[in-house]
């Protein structure tokens, strides 16, 4: 429970400092004023009415500058690691609001800090399973256990293939969330780039079937390169995910503000209770926190935040009777 101090109901800290001055001024004058009635000699007078107004305003001022306190110890356990650290917030002044954003800022690097932990340990899992592989491969060639005939250099180039990959999306993803960069001003027209990520998804996969659809205007101010990324892992993923045979619905639609673009497959589909949680890293959809062989989990959080950085938003719905749509909104006019 919170314990009121001194001063809490004054909402400004110009306020608080000017009833401190007052009451120093005002203890002063009525120790003297006693001081007088009681025939104190002068000399002890000031020395009595100094030290009572001192015991004031350290009585008034040390409940103003605790959450101050507070805070110094803790951004000293910060800066060793530990986020715990909470002030005790009792008044709305300036004080009191700085208290409140600082414990705001102490919760959003716990957060940071856990996130990082876990990625940093996702990822040394996922790196590790290939260079084990590897490893145990080229050991087998080097004590001649086995021969380097062309079926065991394919496996070991698949997973030098898978560790590259990885790495590239690591290395992505770190730039996207690491980097400050101003909204990107390139024109861009989304149908036309749609029908080239298609027509290289089809390339790519001969025996699918993609259906692409297009209505009102779709210029928005964007990086190509990178809708073009966030396109290509969409499409890629339903694509790995639909049964075969089975179309891929790609969907993009000119409104006043915005376009958006709907992304339907017809495979699996995810759980509602998960689709929020596609997004994050190293996540799959059985409910796990790695992915298996599919792949490295960090294409759809590659793809949040490409859209993130372009003002809009994308979110993942069940696709009935069956499948998931990817629904992502760019605003087709930066905000004012």
């Amino acid at each position: 429970m919170r314990r009121p101090r001194p001063l809490d109901k004054v909402g400004s800290i110009k306020a608080k400092w000017s009833i401190v001055i007052v009451a120093a001024v005002g203890v002063t004058a009525v120790v003297s004023q006693v001081g007088y009635y009681l025939g104190w000699p002068v000399w002890i007078r000031p020395i009595i009415s100094a030290a009572l107004a001192l015991i004031a305003v350290q009585f008034l001022a040390h409940g103003m500058t605790m959450p101050l306190r507070q805070m110094a110890r803790g951004a000293r356990e910060m800066a060793t690691g530990d986020y715990k650290r909470r002030v005790t917030v009792t008044s709305a002044d300036e004080v009191g609001q700085l208290a409140e954003s600082f414990n705001r800022m102490a919760a959003e690097l716990a957060e940071v800090d856990r996130a990082q932990k876990e990625f940093v340990a996702n990822a040394s899992h996922e790196l590790r399973t290939p260079v084990a592989a590897l490893r145990s491969h080229l050991e087998n060639l080097v004590d001649h256990v086995s021969a380097p005939d062309p079926e065991t250099l394919a496996t070991m180039l698949a997973q030098a293939e898978h560790l590259s990959k990885l790495v590239v999306q690591l290395l992505d993803l770190s730039r996207l969330e690491s980097t400050v960069e101003d909204r990107p001003g390139e024109l861009v027209a989304v149908g036309v780039l749609l029908k080239q990520v298609v027509d290289e998804a089809e390339l790519l996969h001969p025996a699918s079937l993609i259906s692409l659809t297009t209505s009102g205007p779709l210029g928005v101010l964007a990086d190509e390169s990178r809708l073009h990324q966030l396109f290509t892992n969409i499409i890629g993923n339903a694509l790995r995910f639909a049964p075969m045979g089975s179309e891929v619905s790609v969907q993009a639609e000119g409104r006043d503000h915005d376009v958006v673009v709907m992304v339907r497959d017809q495979g699996p589909g995810i759980a509602p209770q998960d689709q929020a949680r596609v997004f994050e890293r190293f996540w799959q959809a059985d409910g796990s926190a790695l992915t298996g062989g599919g792949g490295a989990g960090l294409g759809l959080a590659i793809c949040k935040r490409i859209v993130e950085r372009h003002g809009g938003t994308i979110r993942i719905t069940s696709n009935k009777p069956e499948g998931a749509c990817v629904t992502v909104t760019l605003p087709s006019r930066p905000n004012p």
